[in-house]
């Protein structure tokens, strides 16, 4: 049936979005939206290098009275309220206080906002900051109840929200509070300045500052691409040496890893890889192994990583913000956490592969009894941290008494080295040998065409593809899963030397040298 008053659609479609203009634009001032990662950097005190701590909201939903709301993501909250400057105190406990409290709210038809702690027994008592964005500048309205606060919107500016050269510039109202402490709040990017754990009673309370605008995970630091830029060839050397309290080190284990593919299927990253390693037992008091070395076998394995959420089997710690923690063993639920604790700055001084880098830095806490609640600490001999370089893209360059010591990578700009690759000598095959091993090419020379037969029947996604001295490809071809023995055609190309590169989907890649007669 058609409507009776067909005047009236035009009009009430733009007055639904007008409501809906409206409810956006009431939003527009909203200090934290879902499904961004929001960095804040930490006061720098003494000589301590700076630190980037990373949050966001987890989950949204309706309170009772009607407002919505979104939590932040729970944490491992140290119990001095340090800073979690890449490092943890010696005790901390779980917490549903973030940085900037336990949740936002924003009720519908309004302007304001409302950032709350939840209490915590003697550790931390409940309180409400409200936040107006949009009043009069001058105006003033009570921001809090207990601590009893005012507010008053200082200053509501055209100004960049960054300090890097080239930063967006956006409206930003600045929020004075009765008690000295300063808010900065941007339209489009949210809260770019405030007290930590909403400390909002005291001018002395540290103020975190925003160190770059909000972002998905694809684009943060914790996106897999971004730790992980491998490519195949890739090399890494590991020295695993254990540090007992006294003494020298009994025993050195040295890892190369020579990566053998690099591949996005679906969502989802995948390396695979080859390693070996040579074993090194020393003399010397407390050691029991027979002095000498000793080379392991060659061993394969295969590194994989969500690009939606971040997350891989094989790297557990990621991607873990600030504070937040997962069960070292899901089966032990009352055992030891892992946590992140956020980026930490490049130290002064610091020289070697990655001196003056940022790292990445993940720790484990163990649990303890105190005053009948648990509470994590770390360890007085052997505490686990597990580090990322992220301007290096190379995977954890620390994991406990591993270390990431040498490395051969290929780069746009060409081949970069860094570290000795004395103690990885002669481990793995060369890539002549490993070839071999895949398959032999036959006859080479050859006239006409040449023949591969692998050493195992292609596994599905395999592919072959011929390139010229210059890199172009003159003939390409899927392998058909199952197949042993695939010709490669040459008749028609001019003379000389080829490369014959095998690609595959889950297993090693292998390039032949091939000439054309």
């Amino acid at each position: 049936m058609k409507h009776a008053y067909p005047w009236a659609r035009p009009l009430l479609a733009a007055l639904f979005s007008l409501i809906a203009f409206g409810a956006s634009a009431q939003q527009a001032w909203r200090p934290f939206r879902p499904g961004l990662i929001y960095s804040f950097n930490t006061p720098t005190t003494g000589t301590n290098p700076p630190a980037t701590f990373l949050l966001r909201l987890d989950s949204a939903y309706t309170t009772m009275a009607g407002d919505s709301a979104w939590a932040f993501n729970r944490l491992l909250r140290p119990n001095d309220g340090s800073a979690l400057a890449a490092y943890y105190s010696p005790t901390a406990r779980k917490s549903r206080n973030n940085l900037f409290g336990a949740r936002l709210t924003w009720t519908l038809g309004t302007s304001e906002f409302v950032l709350e702690n939840v209490a915590e027994g003697s550790l931390q008592a409940a309180q409400q900051l409200r936040l107006r964005p949009r009043a009069a500048i001058g105006s003033t309205w009570t921001a809090s109840a207990a601590p009893a606060l005012t507010a008053t919107l200082t200053s509501r500016v055209w100004e960049p929200v960054g300090a890097a050269v080239g930063s967006p510039s956006d409206s930003v109202a600045t929020i004075t509070l009765s008690s000295g402490a300063v808010l900065r709040l941007s339209r489009q990017y949210g809260l770019l300045a405030g007290p930590r754990w909403l400390a909002a009673s005291t001018a002395s309370a540290p103020v975190y500052t925003a160190s770059q605008l909000p972002t998905a995970l694809s684009n943060s630091a914790l996106n897999p691409t971004t730790l992980f830029n491998l490519q195949p060839g890739d090399l890494l050397g590991y020295d695993e040496t254990s540090r007992p309290l006294a003494g020298p080190p009994c025993t050195s284990f040295y890892t190369l890893r020579g990566i053998q593919s690099r591949q996005t299927v679906g969502d989802s990253l995948i390396y695979t890889y080859q390693q070996q390693t040579r074993t090194v037992n020393y003399s010397g008091l407390g050691c029991y192994s027979a002095p000498g070395t000793t080379v392991g076998p060659v061993l394969s394995g295969r590194m994989a990583f969500s690009l939606r959420t971040g997350q891989s089997r094989q790297y557990s710690v990621l991607p873990l913000l600030s504070g937040e923690y997962r069960l070292l063993n899901p089966a032990m639920p009352s055992g030891s956490v892992l946590v992140g604790t956020g980026i930490r700055g490049a130290v002064a001084g610091s020289t070697g592969c990655f001196g003056g880098r940022a790292t990445l830095v993940y720790q484990q806490m163990y649990p303890q009894n105190i005053g009948g609640s648990i509470q994590y600490s770390n360890i007085t001999d052997g505490n686990w941290y597990q580090t990322y370089a992220l301007q290096e893209g190379l995977g954890p360059i620390t994991t406990g008494d591993a270390a990431l010591v040498y490395y051969r990578r290929s780069t746009p700009g060409g081949v970069i080295t860094c570290g000795s690759s004395t103690s990885f000598a002669n481990l793995l095959p060369t890539r002549a040998a490993q070839a071999a091993a895949i398959a032999t090419l036959y006859p080479n020379p050859a006239a006409e065409a040449a023949t591969l037969t692998l050493a195992a029947p292609a596994r599905p996604g395999t592919a072959l593809c011929l390139t010229d001295a210059l890199g172009r490809a003159v003939w390409s071809g899927p392998v058909p899963a199952g197949q042993s023995a695939v010709v490669v055609p040459l008749a028609g190309q001019p003379a000389g030397l080829y490369l014959l590169h095998l690609t595959n989907s889950d297993g090693p890649n292998a390039t032949w040298k091939l000439t054309h007669e």
